[in-house]
């Protein structure tokens, strides 16, 4: 990887990070329908203003059917859950439950794709959800209070990353952009009537619509474009390391910027959950890419 594409990787992991501050800058005056509707009708429009320039166009005929699904269980249903999780969590506690998506992944490509794993992928998954325990029972600790609705809606999000990241690895013949605008124009359609059953609960100011303008242009319409950017510079398993960047760069702007406080099950629930997906994704790329004296 040379130094141009690490730094733009480590770049994609503080705009992905950033989301988590922006929500829970917008979420107070907006609530999660308003805010994340127009995060996504904000992303659709600059796609497809993009798309104009390099030639890109909406799905067609049958490509809009993995469109629509992931339209819908991948941006619309997780962004409306992630909404919802800002208004109790903390933007530290958000980036640290999305970094377990890669650990929903694998066990359901392990239980539904039947995807062979080695021991050290198992015990990365153990050692991962192990991680998560210490997460969410330390938050309750600390908080006097368990925040479960909250909580259950994040991994909700997570959960279901998980399952869209092994829907999408069945999807072919379809170009990832083109795939990406149809999805983010149907998610747009799906939130419309969430935004209308729930307004805005006062009139926003400037820091709520500039948050919610970052979250549409920056976090989604300009980091996918960099991040397909990198796919197809560096291949998707590299691109993927930004997984380990996003919680970092999380818990990093909600100390900086919301004076969030770190306990110390954040601390060991992030190192466990970061373990296990590095394990994991080892096991996955040895699965993948056998030693050569392994291959027929």
């Amino acid at each position: 990887m040379r130094p141009a594409q690490l730094a733009w990787l480590i770049a994609l992991g503080a705009i992905w990070g950033s989301s988590f501050l922006f929500m829970k800058i917008a979420v107070p005056a907006l609530g999660p329908s308003v805010m994340m509707g127009g995060r996504i009708g904000i992303a659709a429009v600059t796609l497809s203003v993009v798309a104009w320039f390099i030639k890109k166009s909406l799905p067609r005929g049958r490509q809009w059917t993995p469109a629509a699904v992931i339209g819908i269980f991948y941006i619309a249903i997780p962004l409306f859950m992630w909404g919802y999780a800002a208004q109790e969590l903390s933007a530290s506690l958000l980036s640290i439950i999305n970094a377990t998506a890669p650990l929903f992944g694998a066990l359901l490509s392990l239980i539904w794709l039947r995807e062979p794993m080695s021991a050290r992928g198992l015990a990365g998954l153990a050692l991962g959800f192990a991680g998560v325990a210490v997460l969410v029972g330390g938050e309750g600790f600390s908080a006097g209070k368990m925040p479960g609705m909250s909580i259950a809606a994040a991994f909700l999000a997570s959960f279901l990353y998980g399952v869209t990241s092994n829907y999408t690895q069945t999807v072919k013949d379809t170009d990832p952009y083109v795939n990406v605008l149809g999805s983010l124009w149907i998610a747009t359609l799906a939130m419309a009537p969430l935004m209308v059953m729930f307004p805005a609960r006062e009139t926003p100011g400037l820091a709520a619509w500039s948050s919610v303008a970052a979250l549409g242009i920056l976090c989604t319409a300009i980091a996918y474009v960099v991040y397909f950017r990198l796919v197809e510079q560096i291949g998707a398993a590299p691109a993927l390391t930004v997984t380990y960047l996003i919680p970092v760069f999380g818990v990093l702007w909600g100390v900086m910027f919301l004076d969030e406080h770190i306990g110390m099950h954040h601390i060991a629930g992030a190192a466990m959950i970061l373990a296990g997906i590095a394990l994991v994704a080892k096991s996955r790329l040895s699965a993948v890419n056998p030693p050569e004296s392994s291959r027929s």
